[in-house]
């Protein structure tokens, strides 16, 4: 008897707690909208200072940007302890040389070929210059010259010679890439350079040169298949300038790290971009379920926070596994593009909607039917064949 009441008093205590349980946690729920609601509306009635600011903050962001150091010795984010990393450093700090590049030289005379080497030698970065006269006298015949040392520095069909450029840093050293950019003007119209070092500085002009052209490219992707699937030309626009502030935003606070890589820089835009913008197509559509213009927004930005809480974490934390990477590229590109995110959500929920509200009569003046086929028929075929599907 005693047994059955103390199971019966547990029975009660069990209901009791998960009723508390649930109460608090609706309680909970209820505080946590009503504060994105208030958040809401407090963007809403400060859209215009909210705009002042984004757009102020766009010159620190810009000027810090420019003045990160980005880095392309690719070598530099290898661990520290495996071999090819300790062979550089001695290199470096026992034989004063860290990156070496070939030069072949056509239809020089050899005199030209010295006054060349020298002033090769005078610029900043070069380590030491060797070609056939730093082994041999050139005006020696060639019969008295061991075919060893000719041979190495000479091609006698293709009338070619050899030099041999070290550097006293590592090949993705400023100095060493600026000193490769000028001995390529100074020799351009009668050699080809060669080597990691030379390879390095053309990596940094191509990726300078070409990263904001396939950045447009993709911001005109987007603009293609946003005005497909919208009902607007403004909001699209809209949309890739408050993700456009962010990643500047971004790339400006990139200081912290004191440097990125060619690569992070390369990547930063594009991914973000593409990780982003699913946020602002969901306030969008949160935004237009409603009638009232600001109170639609601010329960906008209030839905928009709550539902992409968990997405942006996920992709946060995606990120953030990156930086537990033995090579340290991964670390690099791991803070950039988690940072990157947060920036994205927070301009999501503050420029975006300040410049939607901005924008309100041109966006109703622009709207355009949508050219997105309708595809319920295929969505009512998958459900109803949804077994099918599971088993391909």
């Amino acid at each position: 008897m005693d047994l059955y009441i103390s199971h019966d008093k547990s029975k009660r205590l069990n209901i009791y707690l998960f009723g508390l349980f649930f109460y608090t946690s609706i309680r909970i729920k209820e505080r946590v909208v009503n504060l994105m609601i208030k958040f809401g509306k407090g963007v809403v009635k400060h859209r215009v200072l909210i705009l002042i600011v984004a757009f102020a903050l766009l010159i620190p962001s810009g000027i810090s940007f420019i003045n990160t150091r980005i880095n392309f010795d690719i070598l530099s984010y290898l661990p520290s302890q495996i071999e090819t990393m300790k062979g550089q450093d001695i290199m470096v700090d026992e034989f004063g040389t860290g990156a070496l590049s070939f030069v072949i030289l056509e239809d020089m005379k050899d005199q030209d070929i010295e006054t060349l080497a020298d002033d090769i030698e005078d610029l900043k970065g070069v380590n030491d210059v060797i070609w056939y006269g730093t082994i041999a006298d050139s005006t020696l015949p060639r019969e008295a010259i061991p075919d060893e040392v000719y041979d190495a520095f000479n091609n006698k069909d293709a009338n070619s010679q050899l030099m041999l450029v070290t550097y006293s840093d590592t090949m993705g050293s400023d100095e060493t890439m600026e000193a490769v950019n000028k001995m390529d003007k100074m020799v351009k119209n009668h050699c080809f350079v060669a080597g990691m070092a030379a390879v390095n500085a053309d990596t940094k002009t191509l990726v300078m040169q070409q990263a904001p052209i396939y950045v447009i490219i993709a911001a005109l992707l987007s603009m293609l298949v946003m005005g497909i699937t919208m009902d607007s030309i403004i909001v699209p626009m809209l949309f890739l300038l408050s993700i456009g502030m962010a990643i500047i935003y971004n790339l400006g606070t990139n200081f912290i790290q004191g440097q990125i890589s060619y690569l992070t820089l390369a990547l930063t835009a594009v991914l973000q971009l593409a990780v982003t913008m699913d946020y602002s197509i969901f306030l969008w559509h949160s935004y237009q379920e409603q009638i009232d213009k600001k109170r639609a927004m601010a329960h906008a930005i209030s839905h928009t926070i709550v539902s992409v809480t968990g997405s942006s974490i996920t992709t946060i934390a995606g990120f953030v596994a990156l930086c537990f990477m033995s090579f340290t590229l991964g670390l690099d590109l791991g803070i950039v593009m988690a940072k990157g995110v947060v920036f994205g959500v927070i301009g999501c929920v503050t420029i975006l909607p300040a410049l939607i509200l901005a924008c309100d009569k041109a966006i109703e003046k622009t709207k355009h039917k949508i050219l997105m086929p309708d595809v319920s028929r295929i969505a009512s075929w998958v459900t109803n064949h949804y077994k099918i599907l599971a088993v391909i």
